[in-house]
């Protein structure tokens, strides 16, 4: 029999191809970082991953096997994942992402695990209505639902019809230490590494490459700034299949010494500290990573209206918030911050409620606190 008595969690997801995306870079850090003496976490993927097999460390890891619903190996695998949660005698099943929640959440009731944990960290911008009903369906076997905002607790709740007594909500934390402002030497040092001059006026988006990230409008936004302030430089940290078309729309633009990107980066931390603005322009978020690490990084921010973002950014005091899609409102406000020279001011309030609110060790003391009350 284990006599180990600590608590012991189970996080479910798809699968970690790498540790930067926004939720498995969120969960990595929460693993990492509870508390050994009280919790005993296990990592457990539907696939597996070079990452995980060659990275992962200080940390459990099951792989469940799982490929497909219309195949009848991955119900098996459901079932072999039931019983290893009751072999270990689990306490806590936390899942996230549709095919992760479905197998998780059906794994744990079938293995007798009592606290059954749902995520919500997006909004559904992919979900069809049949996968709504199975979603439904699903949320009558999970016990509690944590989400990353208030503006995403209000959706899950219009939308799954989840009660409110069921959500907690505890916000996306980070390392803000990661994200110490760069001397200017260093600052120089990297302007002059892509051609741009000392007087330039850079901003800066993080975002996978993808459909709902629309950093077209993020260039269209560019390309008004540059008619207003010459000396602004723009760079896209991140990559994905929609690179070519951005690059061929700067193309087409004649934007090309002015927005360079850069590709997948592991030093994001340092790169942010050597920008003066940030910027989101997705169609559709939860709680963006983004905009916290462009915070913390001292930067003053300009974001789209998505999913908790006016929970970050105080509208006209550490950045400024526009309708998403609205490339003209996102440009003047950008121009707006350079022409009045904002950035030292939004940026200084923007670290300053980052560390106060966002702060890794503050966000896992609450993920703490909520597993001994659930276990």
């Amino acid at each position: 029999m284990d006599s180990d008595s600590r608590i012991k969690i189970c996080f479910v997801i798809d699968a970690i191809e790498s540790p930067t995306a926004g939720t498995e870079k969120q969960l990595l850090l929460l693993i990492n970082k509870l508390d050994r003496t009280c919790f005993k976490p296990y990592l457990c993927v539907l696939r597996s991953s070079s990452w995980v097999e060659n990275e992962l460390a200080d940390c459990c890891l099951y792989k469940i096997g799982f490929t497909s619903f219309g195949r009848i190996s991955a119900w098996w695998a459901i079932f072999r994942f039931s019983a290893f949660l009751r072999a270990e005698g689990v306490n806590i099943v936390q899942a996230h992402f549709r095919d992760g929640s479905i197998v998780g959440i059906l794994a744990a009731r079938l293995a007798g695990v009592k606290a059954r944990v749902g995520t919500r960290r997006n909004q559904g911008y992919w979900v069809n209505s049949f996968e709504l009903v199975v979603q439904q369906i699903l949320n009558r076997f999970t016990t509690l639902f944590v989400a990353n905002c208030e503006n995403t607790k209000s959706w899950a709740g219009k939308t799954e019809g989840i009660v409110p007594q069921r959500i907690v909500v505890i916000p996306n934390g980070l390392e803000v230490a990661n994200f110490q402002n760069f001397s200017a030497m260093q600052r120089q040092a990297f302007r002059r590494q892509f051609g741009f001059n000392d007087n330039a006026v850079l901003v800066g988006i993080v975002a996978n490459l993808r459909p709902v990230k629309e950093v077209g409008v993020f260039i269209e936004a560019a390309r008004k700034v540059v008619g207003k302030n010459p000396q602004a430089r723009f760079v896209v940290i991140g990559d994905g299949p929609e690179r070519n078309m951005l690059e061929d729309l700067c193309r087409y633009l004649g934007l090309q010494s002015s927005i360079h990107f850069l590709g997948k980066r592991l030093d994001v931390p340092e790169i942010l500290s050597c920008l003066d603005i940030g910027v989101l322009s997705s169609g559709s978020e939860s709680f963006s990573n983004a905009i916290l690490e462009y915070m913390a990084a001292g930067l003053a921010v300009v974001c789209t209206d998505v999913g908790g973002a006016r929970e970050a950014v105080d509208d006209g005091l550490n950045g400024f918030v526009v309708e998403p899609g609205d490339y003209c409102a996102m440009a003047e406000r950008i121009s707006l911050i350079i022409e009045k020279d904002l950035f030292a001011d939004m940026g200084r309030r923007g670290r300053e409620k980052a560390v106060a609110l966002y702060s890794h060790e503050g966000i896992v003391v609450r993920y703490q606190q909520l597993y001994k009350e659930i276990a």
